[in-house]
């Protein structure tokens, strides 16, 4: 036996292959079907109906195309009850503008770049690398605690106060250019800092470097508008208007939750976390030193507890997810049990420790939950709402399995109100930082 497969291996390899005459058959339907449509299970698509007992009202369904907001919209589906109910329309009608929203985070994450950068004591390149600080540094994609931090700042504006335009759904190109411009620049920076420029030199660089991308993204998404008049009907059927009206007005106005208030809840079973802890990543933020990205990790079923307290109160649930395995988009259903590759394939999937740890699973996705199905108080089936519009899946929604939440969702984020004494308790400790690269 050495260290290479030999050619009498492949030969006893085949014959034990063509042994098991159902393999014959196998091979032949996948190559013609496809792994999913000759694996999958249908009794399992009947098994998990859209039928919900506790469910929100029917909404709008966002469309994030190529964009690769959909931490945007999970935000705007998490706050759009609320805003439709102040306006006094149907939220059939609302639509919140995730352009705004994403100008201002690119623009602000340019600036927690530069100023990590700043704040470096080792500037060696190596180090830069080693510690993946600008491998993600303005790339899109996000997590709850950017969305409000923006929210915050900035405020909120409807749809058509700046609406999407032709780059603001294509994410490669500007993510490519901005990503692109922002590294030069730091290079730059890391140079004057290894030349022992000063601090106010540092900065002068800087914010002529923001005034550079202020340009850029003006031109490519639209300049944000900084007043507005703003005029609806409302379901009196009554004409509302409002002039010079700004998006922390608008905000102020319409938004009556409180974002601040929202805790990211995680459940991450690894060989290097602990239940119990906070822990917080290194480097990745939007607005420098305001939108920290950190999460309580706790066990799955605290977290569906969590959830279900919210949802029964009519607050949809943000979740992190990964979602490309096991999951059928015509009927949307999201099932452990959905292809059978251990039968068909003699292959046994990773558990979520074992995922997580090796970085096969991770948070590429972020979509809401506004509905469960209960039995004797036990969740059975999730309704998870998703921003890809609503041609595939059950009307857009994902009909989650309860299994589904236990090997895939990563993290839910929930009114602090809803937990426990013990849980708000944990919340006091001062989070582990973790890496850029890690999976959460």
């Amino acid at each position: 036996m050495g260290d290479q497969i030999s050619l009498q291996q492949i030969n006893h390899f085949s014959k034990e292959y063509n042994k098991d005459t159902a393999n014959k058959i196998i091979e032949n339907k996948i190559t013609q079907n496809g792994i999913e449509d000759t694996c999958i299970n249908y009794d399992i698509i009947d098994e998990n109906p859209p039928i919900f007992n506790v469910e929100l009202p029917e909404s709008k369904r966002y469309h994030q195309k190529e964009s690769h907001k959909c931490w945007i919209f999970a935000g705007i589906n998490v706050i759009k009850h609320n805003v439709a109910q102040n306006l006094n329309i149907d939220i059939m009608d609302l639509e919140l503008s995730d352009n705004y929203i994403a100008f201002w985070d690119k623009l602000e994450k340019s600036n927690n770049t530069y100023e990590n950068i700043i704040a470096l004591e080792n500037t060696d390149l190596t180090y830069v690398r080693k510690e993946a600080i600008l491998k993600f540094c303005v790339s899109e994609g996000g997590y709850w605690q950017w969305f409000v931090a923006i929210i915050n700042k900035y405020g909120i504006v409807p749809i058509n106060i700046m609406p999407n335009v032709v780059e603001s759904i294509n994410y490669e190109k500007i993510d490519a250019i901005f990503t692109e411009k922002v590294k030069k620049d730091a290079i730059y920076l890391l140079e004057l800092k290894n030349k022992k420029e000063s601090l106010e030199k540092l900065r002068e660089v800087k914010n002529s470097f923001l005034q550079e991308n202020y340009n850029l993204l003006s031109k490519i998404l639209g300049e944000p508008k900084f007043t507005f008049d703003y005029e609806y009907k409302d379901k009196n059927n009554e004409t509302i208007s409002y002039q010079n009206m700004t998006p922390t007005d608008f905000r102020d106005k319409f938004l009556t939750l409180n974002l601040n208030d929202f805790v990211s809840i995680g459940n991450l079973p690894m060989y290097n976390k602990q239940y119990g802890k906070i822990y917080a990543k290194k480097y990745l933020g939007n607005i420098y030193q305001r939108s920290r990205v950190t999460f309580l990790n706790l066990q799955p079923e605290e977290l569906k507890e969590l959830a279900i307290r919210q949802l029964k109160d009519g607050i949809p649930v943000w979740l992190g997810i990964y979602h490309k395995k096991f999951r059928d988009k015509k009927s949307g259903v999201l099932d452990l049990r959905l292809y059978d590759y251990k039968e068909m394939l003699g292959f046994k999937p990773l558990n979520k420790k074992e995922a997580l740890a090796l970085n096969d699973i991770w948070l590429d996705h972020c979509m809401t939950f506004c509905g469960v199905h209960l039995v004797k108080g036990k969740p059975i089936r999730w309704k998870v709402e998703d921003s890809k519009g609503d041609e595939e899946k059950a009307n857009g929604y994902y009909i989650m399995n309860d299994n589904y939440f236990d090997e895939f969702v990563l993290n839910v984020i929930v009114d602090k109100k809803y937990l426990s004494i013990q849980q708000l308790k944990l919340l006091e400790q001062e989070p582990i930082e973790i890496e850029v690269t890690d999976s959460f």
